[in-house]
């Protein structure tokens, strides 16, 4: 049985967000695929955590802070650095929703033996409007954070049907820029003074991810929205103007 280790912690707004999502909707999937999950949550998305964890896990599911040569952990410590622990992620295939952590650390893991490395070049910015109780009610969140979700989802899938690691980064970076190009193509039809900014963010969010192995970068040429296309998700609420707040630095 496959073995799947999710690392989630939850001390503050942006953390809290990603991990009610991680829980809603990747947890979930990653059983009925068949993994068996190790859920690092809050207090126990720590170091000392990780690495007694991290042995047997084929897969690897960050959702966290991160800078280009770090990850963090709850509360802000680190777990992986560049020179420290990056050779965890050994025959790991590993998805990390961590600021800009595919600029250096992506790659020293990969030089280390990690089979592919998701992440971001940049900061990832998420739109939230903190007067929503549940994360996952948030409409202007969603569409950060759907993508994402998705990537992390058809990541496992392609592992279970025994993928390629080339056929699984493809998989993956077509998904998540399918998912962004299906938000954009929403909010280009919102009226409201939250659009522009909302686009804006979902371009870079788009933009600056990767996928990372030993082969090569791949890097492909993302597709830019047309006037017509298909996403993964449709977004169906009708969205009235509101005061939110820019969170970026996952």
């Amino acid at each position: 049985m496959p073995n799947a280790l999710v690392f989630r912690p939850d001390y503050e707004v942006l953390t809290r967000y990603v991990s009610r999502y991680i829980e809603a909707y990747v947890i979930g999937s990653a059983k009925e695929l068949g993994f068996t999950v190790t859920d690092l949550y809050k207090e126990r998305a720590n170091s000392s955590n990780f690495l007694n964890s991290i042995y047997n896990q084929d897969v690897v599911i960050f959702g966290t802070h991160g800078l280009d040569d770090t990850l963090f952990g709850q509360n802000g410590e680190i777990v992986l650095f560049s020179c420290l622990n990056d050779d965890a992620l050994s025959g790991k295939i590993c998805f990390a929703l961590a600021c800009r952590t595919a600029t250096k650390l992506g790659h020293t893991a990969v030089d280390k033996g990690c089979r592919c490395y998701f992440g971001w070049l940049q900061d990832f910015v998420v739109i939230i409007d903190e007067s929503y109780k549940d994360p996952l009610q948030d409409p202007y969140a969603g569409s950060f954070l759907r993508p994402v979700i998705n990537g992390m989802n058809i990541m496992m899938t392609s592992f279970i049907y025994g993928k390629e690691i080339k056929e699984i980064a493809e998989d993956v970076y077509s998904t998540v820029i399918d998912s962004f190009n299906a938000e954009i193509q929403h909010w280009r039809e919102v009226d409201s003074t939250t659009a522009s900014q909302m686009l804006t963010y979902l371009y870079w969010d788009r933009d600056h991810f990767i996928p990372i192995f030993k082969e090569e970068v791949y890097v492909p040429t993302p597709v830019y929205v047309g006037t017509t296309i298909k996403g993964l998700f449709a977004v169906a609420a009708i969205l009235i103007p509101l005061m939110v707040t820019k969170k970026p630095h996952f």
